[in-house]
């Protein structure tokens, strides 16, 4: 395939690939907002909200909406340290390419294999949005099978999109930012607006769960930090998309700290004005919709369609982005001999620039995945294997750091950068103990780490071989 001088990216791309001994396959078209849209765009704090409110009514009641700043601040944290290593280490397959050239392969390969993971289940998770929006509009029963068929039908969808190219993606990340935007903030808008006309009662924003079977007292609060947790990750995707960006080591870390940035504070300002919307809180608890009934309790039936349209558009470019991030890394995994079927997987379309193996590699997973597991053991699973990621990935930073060069890239935490590294500790640390502990959440704390063992075998059966004889891992490179 040939390439011209802009599908090379800047001189700064141009040496870390040759520095890190990569050929540039892939084309360089991103550059901010575009970053900025794929982060964005994985967040989607639409999606999350849309697919935790119900779980959070019922855990933590109203209440549980003031744990969505403390996991801001905490996610934080992990994304300016995450920005210093998309800086200085520019490339695809985000924390398998930091962890490995800081811990060694064993632990990068670890970080990969639990990564793929979690982007294969999420997948379906935050697809299961738009089955539950269509569920609401159209009174489909939320345990018939047509659910799944909806999320089978959009996982297909998704990969189509991906396999036709990169800059139809980029299209609808972009267009979706738009409506993320538009459909966020113009609900802030109108809700803020009935809260001064109607002028509720704030009271309802620190109410507990009117469950019986939900406790009270502080684990059930905590409990909250569900919703926040599954919804403010995937600001690394931007950096899984390093050799797709022009100037990705000054371009990738803006791009992810502001991600975080912005959707925290519209997720804050959503959370509070809908929750004051709420006029019968035990009859939106046992919503298998609540959240759409609030919307359209207050906006009527074509305001709330409208609004419903734009979290669609929100939603597909959401599971669209963590497609084309696990793909990539499963890509980049696989060019360092690092994945099964190596060959397969580190294919490019000479057309398109897409992994497209690894494209039909996660929509055949997403399909299975889809009619193997409930929609809330995915949620939990996706919420605990990215804090797994990030904590690995932040230790292996705290002990390392020396050891990466400063040769790319202007973006550096300074002699912050260890306590900023130990405060992220301690926050993954305690958003681990609180997604494992409670007995709800027992089962999928077992499948979760099921999972993560699981990836043991491939590595003792075969690659550790491999990488001991220089067969694979990026050494194989040079």
């Amino acid at each position: 395939m040939t390439k011209n001088s802009s599908d090379l990216g800047s001189a700064d791309d141009q040496q870390a690939m040759s520095s890190f001994r990569y050929a540039q396959e892939l084309r360089r078209t991103i550059r901010f907002f575009g970053s900025f849209a794929v982060a964005f765009s994985f967040i989607s704090i639409t999606t999350g909200i849309f697919d935790n409110y119900k779980s959070l009514l019922g855990n933590s009641g109203p209440a549980g909406i003031w744990t969505w700043p403390l996991v801001t601040c905490g996610q934080l944290l992990v994304a300016v340290v995450f920005a210093e290593l998309a800086s200085k280490i520019p490339l695809t397959g985000y924390s398998y390419q930091w962890v490995t050239r800081l811990a060694g392969p064993a632990w990068g390969w670890l970080v990969g294999w639990i990564a793929v993971c979690f982007l294969v289940i999420v997948v379906p998770s935050v697809d299961h949005v738009i089955a539950n929006i269509l569920g609401h509009v159209f009174d489909i029963p939320a345990g018939s099978h047509w659910p799944r068929v909806i999320v089978c039908t959009v996982i297909l969808l998704q990969a189509l999109v991906h396999v036709l190219g990169v800059r139809l993606a980029n299209a609808i990340n972009s267009a979706a930012v738009f409506t993320e935007v538009v459909g966020m903030v113009g609900l802030v808008l109108v809700f803020g607006v009935l809260a001064l006309r109607d002028q509720p009662d704030p009271e309802i924003l620190f109410r507990p769960s009117p469950l019986p079977d939900a406790g009270s007292g502080l684990l059930p609060w905590l409990m909250g930090c569900l919703m926040g947790a599954y919804t403010l990750v995937g600001f690394e995707s931007a950096a899984n998309l390093s050799e797709e960006t022009v100037d990705a080591a000054a371009t990738v870390p803006r791009a992810v700290i502001w991600s975080v940035v912005v959707s925290g504070a519209v997720g804050t300002l959503f959370l509070v004005l809908v929750t004051l919307g709420i006029t019968d809180l035990a009859a939106v608890v046992n919503s298998d919709y609540p959240l759409p009934l609030i919307i359209e309790s207050k906006l009527g039936k074509t305001m709330s369609l409208a609004f419903f349209g734009l979290v669609i558009v929100s939603v597909f470019a959401c599971g669209l982005i963590i497609m084309a991030s696990g793909s990539r890394l499963v890509y980049a995994m696989s060019r360092d001999g690092l994945f099964p079927a190596s060959t397969l997987f580190r294919r490019i379309s000479p057309v398109s620039s897409v992994p497209v193996p690894a494209v039909l590699m996660f929509l055949a997973l997403g399909l299975l995945v889809t009619f193997s597991g409930s929609i809330t053991e995915l949620v939990l699973a996706s919420t605990v294997l990215p804090a797994t990621i990030y904590l690995i990935t932040v230790v292996a930073y705290l002990s390392r750091r020396s050891q990466i060069t400063s040769q790319f890239g202007t973006f550096t935490l300074g002699r912050w950068g260890p306590t900023i590294a130990i405060a992220a500790v301690c926050w993954l640390i305690t958003i681990i103990t609180i997604l494992t502990i409670p007995e709800s959440f027992r089962t999928t704390s077992l499948l979760s780490l099921g999972l993560c063992a699981a990836g043991l075998i491939p590595w003792f059966g075969w690659l550790r071989g491999r990488v001991n004889r220089g067969e694979a891992g990026p050494q194989s490179r040079s």
